[in-house]
């Protein structure tokens, strides 16, 4: 019954605070900042959704932290087997996949913002 809550109460944060970013960054206050610090196209209806977006995908990381240590099917070994380098050798392809992800969504971000700074132009050169 508690993860029900949980799941129910992430569920509506998500909803809220996706909504009140929205709502901050197309506001007129939000809009003039957003220009001050070069970010104009966050003020827009796409470009504030997709904040929102991600701010969502930020609370379900965050759900996904709360959610605890999962409960394994295999047990785990009391001492790992073989020799040291190949503990070592694991622990550090382990940690470099983990970078290797983490990179990965920083340049998917960043070329996303692009495409996103693309099309504004666009948009803007045809008002023009």
């Amino acid at each position: 019954m508690k993860g029900v809550f949980r799941w129910a109460g992430f569920l509506i944060l998500s909803l809220v605070v996706g909504e009140v970013v929205k709502r901050a960054l197309t506001s007129r206050p939000g809009r003039s900042v957003l220009g001050r610090i070069g970010r104009p196209e966050f003020g827009t209806l796409e470009g504030a959704d997709e904040a929102s977006k991600k701010v969502k995908q930020g609370i379900e990381f965050a759900r996904s932290l709360s959610r605890g240590e999962p409960k394994q099917v295999v047990p785990r070994l009391a001492h790992p087997t073989g020799p040291r380098w190949v503990r070592v050798v694991r622990d550090a392809s382990e940690m470099m996949l983990a970078t290797g992800a983490l990179l990965k969504a920083i340049s998917d971000f960043v070329r996303e913002d692009e495409q996103l700074r693309r099309r504004f132009r666009r948009l803007g050169a045809r008002v023009e």
